[in-house]
């Protein structure tokens, strides 16, 4: 009704208000019936060549231009510019996803929008939708198994697991045995609940054997030292060697254990947030700067 009686006052012409409005002429005499009965005056009164507002109309008109704006404001799409912005993106990463992606994210966040901030808190067990929902977690970097179906999510990359030792171990070099793998004593990375056992016990266990576990940390960043100082071994993701830099050595394990795919992950409320849109973009070109995305 109030872009009816806007497109009246603009046209001073039935016709022409009704096809400015998408109206049939029968349509937009409708209209005006009822903005008369609403406001108890004839608002528009008929002339040659069109019509003419009474006094009612013209001192409404200014009210409905403001409703109008107000209108159009709520219901347009919210528009963000990211050199102008400085908002924040609050995203639960492993160690793991942080080396891999946050170096290339944070270069492409400076370029393009300088005063953005970025929140990076733990990947933890537990409902990731309900920590989405009252954490204000923004979006996830991590494996699909720790995501309800109901959360949005796109595939980053994927990665496959490799023995890896020091480069003066007394296997390097060598054809590693499923003997000399199952006896050598192992670095397990298992940052959830310390578990001594992760997929490469899983895949071992499938064939019924085990493998010696002498050391549980909580996190990749110190897997790189510890494993260039001493004579364990891991199973480790092969991208993470890529950003490790250490002196180490790397074989096919005996037996296959089976990859992963790491995926961003956030709640559907977001998936058309204009910020939201951008930063998913940023990390997926992030992916692509590194040659992780495939």
């Amino acid at each position: 009704m109030l872009l009816a009686f806007n497109a009246l006052m603009a046209e001073r012409n039935v016709t022409r208000a009704a096809k400015r409005v998408g109206l049939t002429q029968q349509g937009m005499s409708g209209q005006l019936a009822r903005m008369r009965d609403l406001f108890s005056d004839r608002l528009f009164l008929r002339q040659a060549g069109g019509v003419v507002p009474t006094p009612r109309a013209e001192a409404l008109f200014p009210s409905v231009q403001i409703a109008l704006s107000a209108l159009e404001k709520v219901v347009s799409a919210p528009s963000f510019d990211p050199a102008t912005s400085d908002g924040l993106v609050t995203i639960a990463a492993s160690d793991y996803a942080i080396a891999l992606l946050l170096p290339g994210l944070l270069q492409l966040i400076q370029k393009q929008a300088p005063s953005f901030r970025v929140v990076v808190r733990p990947v933890e067990t537990g409902s990731l939708a309900g920590r989405m929902r009252e954490e204000g977690i923004d979006l996830a970097l991590t494996v699909r198994e720790f995501a309800p179906p109901s959360l949005q999510s796109r595939i980053l990359f994927k990665d496959r697991y490799v023995g890896v030792v020091r480069a003066g171990h007394p296997l390097a070099g060598k054809a590693v045995s499923l003997d000399d793998f199952c006896a050598s004593p192992h670095l397990l990375v298992s940052p959830f609940r310390g578990d001594a056992s992760g997929p490469t016990d899983h895949t071992l266990a499938a064939i019924g054997r085990t493998r010696m576990v002498g050391l549980v940390v909580p996190g990749f960043s110190v897997v790189g030292s510890l494993l260039e100082q001493t004579d364990l071994m891991a199973v480790l993701p092969e991208r993470l060697l890529t950003v490790m830099h250490r002196d180490l050595w790397t074989f096919e394990t005996p037996i296959p254990v089976p990859g992963f795919e790491l995926e961003a992950i956030w709640p559907e409320r977001l998936n058309a947030d204009p910020a939201h849109i951008w930063i998913r973009d940023l990390i997926v070109e992030a992916s692509r700067m590194h040659h992780v995305l495939q």
